[in-house]
């Protein structure tokens, strides 16, 4: 025996609990599978997250659509950045930005994986047409009509269309045999939070190296910031095994006098760096989002809101499909979704190659290039606005 839905959704993160709640406005039933969810629960005002991510002005947007915006800001722990300064260490190439030179308020905001996923989850919670299944899906079969999708515990899903935001790994990506076109940036990603001896001032900070990335993300509280490392996989594990006060002279080394001595809030955590582009974003029945469908290096901060804009997309182009009587599940009344959003993803998948590319290594040649192109840049205020106008997605 089955159960019914519309639209089952595999993944409860941060992209997959924003497609529930805007769906669950499109007078759809709707179903979450995920182990995890119910971490989200609770809020602790005093632990400040591992992960935080640069939420642009259209991930804003969507949030207020969806109607948690204002419980995050009434929770203080969203930081709203005015100021970018990005610079090479050893090397004369420079940029900086701020809000007000070109007529905005902000630039974005950084705000805490958990709590995000925290709002959204109550948001959740409060919708009567969303249910929640703490189990892993285990088998899945599509048929003309409906999908099919088992789970652990032995429920069977009915639904007209499944949505895959299950990450980079994604289980229902496999099992459609959908292959990825992968990349490896040869980088990790060393994550953790810190204290600053010098206040963030609204400024986000981002420093390359022949050998990485280091940036500061602005945190709710003037001394802290999310601290995203992206080097080579080896340096990247040693430097998470350094005992603390190494771990800070090294990056005392790289940041110099620009945020001061900081000292560590929470573990470091290590991840590598892939790029991942799905060769299809829709099948029968199926549509992937987020990191299931594609992943970015780190240094635009632009992965979480590429996600948003699938969830964003996806939910209107569903309700339009509702709106005219047609199948929310056919390929064909999808693939206006896919060919957007595939440009979208990859026009960023090769602006993060380039960039990475360009800053790798210490040849003089590309110092030059980066110096020469990074200060045309800085000097030139159209152009500067314009690939703002890109980054905030407005």
């Amino acid at each position: 025996m089955s159960i019914s839905f519309d639209v089952a959704i595999v993944g409860g993160g941060l992209v997959g609990l924003a497609t529930a709640c805007a769906l669950s406005q499109c007078d759809l039933n709707v179903v979450l599978i995920d182990t995890k969810v119910q971490q989200y629960a609770d809020l602790d005002s005093d632990k400040i997250g591992v992960r935080a991510s640069a939420i642009n002005g259209s991930s804003q947007h969507y949030f207020a659509q969806i109607g948690i915006w204002d419980d995050l800001c009434a929770s203080q722990r969203v930081q709203d950045f005015s100021e970018i300064a990005v610079w090479e260490k050893g090397g004369q190439a420079q940029l900086s930005a701020q809000a007000q030179d070109f007529g905005y308020q902000n630039l974005g905001y950084i705000i805490e994986n958990h709590v995000i996923s925290h709002y959204l989850y109550q948001y959740a919670l409060t919708c009567s047409n969303i249910s929640f299944f703490n189990s892993e899906a285990v088998n899945s079969v599509f048929n003309d009509d409906y999908a099919y999708l088992t789970l652990a515990d032995n429920t069977i899903l009915q639904v007209k269309l499944v949505i895959g935001a299950d990450g980079a790994h994604s289980w229902i990506r496999q099992q459609q045999n959908i292959s990825v076109i992968a990349r490896d940036y040869i980088h990790h990603a060393l994550i953790t939070t810190v204290t600053t001896e010098y206040p963030h001032q609204s400024c986000a900070k981002q420093i390359f190296y022949p050998n990485g990335i280091v940036a500061f993300l602005p945190l709710w509280q003037a001394n802290k910031s999310c601290l995203v490392w992206s080097t080579k996989p080896a340096i990247a594990t040693n430097l998470a095994a350094l005992p603390e006060s190494e771990f800070t002279n090294e990056l005392m080394a790289l940041t110099g006098d620009k945020v001061g001595h900081c000292q560590l809030i929470n573990p470091r955590m290590v991840f590598p760096l892939k790029a991942r582009f799905a060769k299809r974003f829709i099948k029968h029945r199926l549509v992937l989002i987020g990191d299931a469908a594609h992943t970015i290096h780190p240094l635009a901060g632009q992965g979480v809101n590429l996600g948003f804009q699938d969830s964003a997309l996806l939910v209107a182009t569903i309700k339009n499909l509702i709106n005219c009587n047609k199948d929310i599940g056919l390929p064909i009344n999808l693939q206006a979704y896919q060919f957007a959003r595939r440009k979208d993803t990859l026009v960023m998948l090769a602006t993060m190659r380039t960039i990475q590319d360009m800053f790798n290594g210490d040849l003089l040649l590309k110092k030059m290039l980066r110096t020469f192109g990074m200060n045309a840049i800085d000097h030139c205020s159209p152009l500067k606005k314009q690939l703002i106008k890109y980054a905030m997605h407005i």
